[in-house]
């Protein structure tokens, strides 16, 4: 009996106004619910993507045209890079013609320096050897021809043709003059000193210079005799005589002025 008492109790409080309230809602998976909110989110960073270009835009900044300006001015970087390599290689190969032009150059200056020299010299002997075979010349007479000096530093250099009067028809015929055998002694007078007074005669060669062999000749009509002889220090040369001996028997001299000692 108490039993039935309770339950009635229990159902009226469920079943009349008295009974706790109740909702209803309608169930939604999870993965709609996840799908929708990616969508909500997508949709508002569009939005705000767009809403900053748009701001950009207005503002006076449109980065596509920058990106484009940008991969113009990378285009152009690169092409100008090109060019400038090539420039740098035309001048390269400019600058290596233009020195091989000026050692061409200066290689055929030098030649026609030194052709010029040697025609100069070749007329000289052209005309020596003309007056060799002239007429009035005595025979068996000696001469130095030609006789130039001219100073290098300490070094006095010096060319002369010597030559020897033939009888007539001995220079083809078989009785030849017999050879000459002699010397060039040089005497060189130095040119005033600082205090006015002139130096004592200076006898080249000295005997302990290298050069010394070269003044010694030997010819039967004529020899070119050319070389540098060593001055004492300080000395600078104003004249200079050159003797041709046979012994100590004079046979021919020559006076010189140095080339750089003329006035």
């Amino acid at each position: 009996m108490a039993w039935n008492f309770r339950s009635l109790r229990f159902l009226r409080r469920r079943m009349t106004i008295a009974a706790p309230k109740m909702s209803v809602r309608t169930h939604v998976p999870w993965y709609l619910r996840a799908l929708f909110w990616i969508v909500v989110l997508s949709v508002s960073i569009a939005g705000a993507a767009w809403v900053y270009d748009a701001g950009r835009k207005i503002a006076g900044f449109d980065s596509t045209e920058v990106q484009q300006e940008l991969a113009t001015l990378r285009t152009r970087t690169a092409q100008m890079t090109e060019e400038n390599a090539r420039l740098k290689a035309s001048q390269n190969s400019a600058d290596s013609n233009i020195a091989i032009e000026r050692t061409t150059q200066k290689r055929m200056a030098e030649q026609v320096h030194t052709l010029e020299a040697e025609n100069a010299r070749l007329k000289e002997d052209v005309a020596l050897f003309e007056g060799m075979v002239s007429t009035d010349r005595k025979e068996g007479n000696f001469a130095i021809n030609g006789f130039k000096v001219e100073i290098d530093g300490q070094m006095l250099k010096y060319r002369m043709l010597l030559t020897r009067g033939a009888r007539t028809g001995s220079i083809m015929g078989g009785n030849q003059e017999p050879e000459f055998a002699g010397k060039l002694v040089f005497e060189v007078t130095p040119a005033p000193a600082a205090g006015g007074t002139n130096g004592a005669m200076i006898r080249l060669p000295v005997a302990d210079d290298p050069a010394a062999q070269a003044t010694q000749v030997k010819f039967r009509y004529f020899q070119r005799a050319e070389g540098s002889l060593t001055l004492p220090p300080g000395v600078r040369p104003k004249q200079v005589l050159v003797r041709l001996l046979e012994g100590n028997a004079l046979k021919a001299s020559e006076t010189a002025v140095p080339a750089d000692a003329k006035s």
